[in-house]
C-alpha cells in the first residue's frame, strides 16, 4: 500500500506559518531550502511532513490544483483548541456519530485545518 509523503501548501508568509504551525501544533523544521525564486520548508508532523511554500508573485496559488483540508489528530484535543480560539481564530466544533469531536478552522492563509480528537 502507499502512503503519504507529504502535504504541500502555498503560504504569503513562509516565517509567519512556520511560527504557526510550531505554535499552535508543536511541529517542527525538519529542512528548509529555495529552488528559484520560491522559499520552502519541511516540518515533522507526527508521522507525515508538511511542506510550506512561499512563491513570489501568487504567494498562496498553486501552480495546478488544490486541496480541501488537511487533518491533525491530536491527544490534546480541547487544549489545542482553545490555544486556536485565544489567538483569535474562528472555529467550527461538531461530533460525528462514533464520538468523535472534530474541530475546523482556518490557517493564516485561509487553508481549512481539521482538528479530530481521536484517530481514524
Amino acid at each position: 500500500m502507499a502512503k503519504l509523503s507529504h502535504i504541500g501548501i502555498y503560504v504569503k508568509n513562509l516565517d509567519k506559518s512556520l511560527e504557526f504551525y510550531d505554535k499552535v501544533f508543536g511541529f517542527k523544521i525538519i529542512n528548509s531550502f529555495t529552488s528559484g525564486e520560491a522559499k520552502m520548508s519541511m516540518m515533522d508532523i507526527g508521522g507525515g511532513v508538511l511542506e510550506l511554500v512561499q512563491r513570489p508573485g501568487s504567494p498562496t496559488t498553486p501552480p495546478d490544483g488544490n486541496w480541501s483540508h488537511m487533518a491533525i489528530h491530536d491527544s490534546r484535543f480541547d487544549e489545542t483548541v482553545k490555544k486556536i480560539e485565544d489567538m483569535g481564530y474562528t472555529t467550527r466544533k461538531m461530533t460525528i456519530p462514533n464520538g468523535n469531536r472534530l474541530c475546523f478552522f482556518n490557517d493564516p492563509d485561509g487553508h481549512v485545518i481539521e482538528i479530530m480528537e481521536k484517530e481514524l
